[in-house]
């Protein structure tokens, strides 16, 4: 394709992604055959306040020359810091037949990095409520379990079935099972299995006007 095709070419995507994008999006063609890669085409040069001819790049410096190794490959979604704005830059190389053109997209980011600041602090948070809720939980049923335990007057480690099956009366009296994952806690506390803690449950479980108590499940 000739140069002057390849220029059409472009200009006519570079019209229709800062179409696309806004106000915020600066396109251009920039002939990059030139020591000082002049502007052919650009469209919200606001932007960076560039036009037709200018020669200034994104940073705004006016440097002849461009280093032979940036035209040797495409530089996509840079970070370029102008002043006070952030701009996504890209710049796409286009080579033909005597020519070395290049198709620049430039996004003033700088509003939404601000926004974006803005409800990162928004957002941030101490800790998860619920994982607050249920260590408070955790807490309150430990010190319900030490109550009972001293009410019953025996040493976990030293309890048989019986004293147990106190401190079992004397932790549902409480309201201990009343807690999430009571049984798991108290099982643990008291060296037995959730499945042994179920049954002393069972068996403290006293009939209501004749009929059988509430089963437990686990």
């Amino acid at each position: 394709m000739e140069k002057q095709e390849m220029l059409a070419l472009l200009t006519s995507m570079a019209r229709g992604i800062a179409k696309t994008f806004g106000k915020n999006c600066e396109t251009l063609i920039q002939d990059l055959d030139r020591a000082d890669h002049p502007i052919l085409a650009i469209f919200n040069g606001h932007v960076t306040g560039r036009e037709v001819g200018s020669v200034e790049d994104v940073f705004g410096s006016t440097s002849k020359g461009i280093e032979p190794a940036l035209l040797q490959r495409d530089l996509v979604n840079m970070m370029v810091v102008r002043g006070e704005q952030r701009i996504k830059s890209t710049t796409m190389i286009v080579r033909g037949e005597g020519y070395c053109l290049g198709l620049g997209i430039n996004l003033d980011v700088t509003l939404m990095g601000a926004y974006a600041e803005f409800l990162s602090g928004q957002l941030e948070t101490d800790s998860y409520l619920d994982s607050t809720i249920d260590s408070a939980k955790e807490v309150r049923l430990a010190e319900i379990f030490d109550l009972c335990q001293q009410e019953a007057g025996v040493p976990p480690e030293e309890m048989k079935k019986e004293d147990r099956l106190v401190l079992i009366r004397l932790l549902k009296a409480h309201h201990a099972f009343d807690y999430q994952k009571a049984v798991p806690f108290i099982s643990e506390r008291l060296g037995v299995s959730r499945y042994t803690v179920y049954n002393y449950l069972k068996e403290v479980e006293e009939p209501v006007q004749g009929k059988p108590g509430p089963q437990v499940t686990g």
